[in-house]
């Protein structure tokens, strides 16, 4: 077998000044961590779903996945793409004064915050349990107070990206339920024990109350996910649960459908969607979108999947995220990319390398087949209602993704229609915040059950309108 001389070069870095051979014939993912070299942003250990291996090699002159590149050269110059500093996950207002039902903001999980911990003998934990991220709060019961916070990633990732991969695995490998619903309580204990190592008692966490999308809740209880998996989609675990977990009592609240979550419905609650006579609209933007349309008589909710372009804020050598929207929405303002989302010369071979960060043909594809999800769900869920949109009052946009999202951006490439101008409203982690509520305020869960008794469901999936809605809306609106 010949040999392969790699050169490397870092993302700070102009020169290659690292080099090491490997034999030909392998990937160069496995080239790379048989030597050493962590490649951060890569969480499905080379399945190609997450995206999170791009490196630029120079003989090609573009972008690619490490683990998609067969090493088949005698030299090869390579550039890895670092993640981005800091990931954040969306919290809440950590302020100690602040009371467990006041507004939302962000909060580094490099850097999660205590407060106010002395004596705490009775608290109890809220945690959102998110496709990509964990976040999770202490609220002492007697002042009702949140008194630390913090999140991590969620490890299951490592078998998919999106909870369709992720149900597929544990539906075909043995054992793959019991691997899911191991790494999610391994990620909750750690949150445990991170918290125990700040000065709150483990043993003093006396509940925990659990929300997220419906596949997650599956996993969390370790109840089987096939009927998630084919059509009729189906959940048994909609109605809030118990059990235990250690000596700790677990609760999960309910949900509206196979992928219309908790997350969701408790999200609507904080809002107060659906108490007034005008229509609200909530989104959670995310590796699935998750939407709730509701007025005080009657609503709709659906789900679609986005795929990686929306995960969360992240951002790795292919700009996924927020910052993603914006850097398309420039550059398309400038005319580098047409309304069918074509890179133009001299960009369709290499891409635009728009800072440490490349943006490919691939790339733009990805975005508009989300961002036509989304459109197409919010004018389907309206068109369910026989609703105009310009009679949609308000749209809160929920979650990490649409925490950094710029509305402006997010109009130029058609991420929602153009009705909804002037009505965006960003409200953070609204799905950590009724996990709170559901812990300190006893009627909470009414509202809670007031939002799933007016909502119907819409599946996206055997809508005879979603295909030609969602063919209109791939194009970039011209302006």
């Amino acid at each position: 077998m010949k040999n392969s001389i790699i050169y490397i070069r870092q993302s700070n870095s102009d020169l290659y000044q690292e080099h090491f051979t490997c034999e030909q014939g392998i990937t160069l993912y496995q080239a790379l961590l048989s030597h050493g070299y962590e490649l951060s942003g890569a969480t499905c250990a080379g399945a190609g779903v997450c995206r999170g291996c791009m490196v630029i090699i120079a003989e090609e002159g573009m972008e690619c996945l490490a683990c998609r590149y067969q090493i088949h050269t005698e030299e090869l110059h390579v550039q890895i793409l670092s993640m981005i500093p800091h990931q954040h996950i969306l919290l809440l207002e950590s302020d100690s004064e602040q009371s467990a039902d006041q507004s939302a903001d962000q909060l580094s999980a490099q850097n999660p915050q205590v407060h106010n911990i002395n004596n705490i003998h009775d608290c109890a934990m809220a945690v959102d349990i998110g496709t990509t991220t964990i976040a999770s709060a202490i609220v002492d019961l007697h002042t009702k107070k949140i008194v630390a916070q913090a999140g991590c990633m969620n490890h299951q990732a490592v078998y998919g990206g999106d909870v369709i991969s992720r149900i597929q695995y544990a539906c075909e490998h043995e054992n793959g339920l019991e691997q899911m619903t191991s790494l999610l309580w391994d990620d909750i204990d750690s949150l445990l024990e991170f918290y125990d190592t700040q000065g709150i008692d483990k043993s003093s966490i006396r509940d925990i109350q659990c929300v997220g999308n419906t596949t997650m809740l599956h996993f969390l209880l370790g109840h089987d996910v096939n009927s998630l998996a084919f059509y009729p989609f189906s959940s048994d675990l909609l109605s809030p649960m118990t059990i235990q977990h250690n000596s700790t009592t677990v609760r999960t609240a309910a949900g509206r459908s196979p992928f219309v979550g908790s997350d969701i419905t408790v999200g609507a609650a904080v809002l107060d969607l659906g108490s007034s006579d005008s229509y609200d609209l909530l989104i959670d933007l995310g590796t699935n979108g998750e939407l709730c349309l509701l007025n005080r008589e009657k609503g709709v909710c659906t789900s679609t999947s986005c795929g990686p372009a929306f995960a969360n804020s992240v951002m790795n050598g292919n700009a996924y995220g927020s910052t993603l929207l914006d850097l398309l929405s420039e550059h398309y303002l400038n005319g580098n990319v047409d309304e069918t989302g074509l890179l133009k010369e001299p960009y369709f071979e290499t891409g635009m390398i728009c800072g440490e960060y490349v943006i490919t043909q691939d790339t733009i594809r990805q975005i508009q087949l989300a961002k036509s999800a989304i459109c197409t769900g919010i004018e389907l869920a309206a068109y369910e209602l026989k609703l105009p949109l310009t009679d949609i009052a308000n749209v809160y946009l929920a979650g990490g993704f649409g925490f950094h999202l710029n509305p402006d951006s997010a109009f130029h490439l058609g991420l929602f229609p153009e009705a909804l101008k002037g009505r965006i409203h960003i409200v953070g982690n609204t799905a950590l915040k009724g996990a709170v509520r559901l812990l300190t305020d006893p009627s909470f869960s009414s509202k809670t059950e007031s939002v799933l008794a007016k909502c119907g469901v819409m599946d996206l999936s055997m809508n005879k309108n979603f295909q030609e809605f969602f063919l209109h809306r791939l194009n970039f609106p011209v302006f």
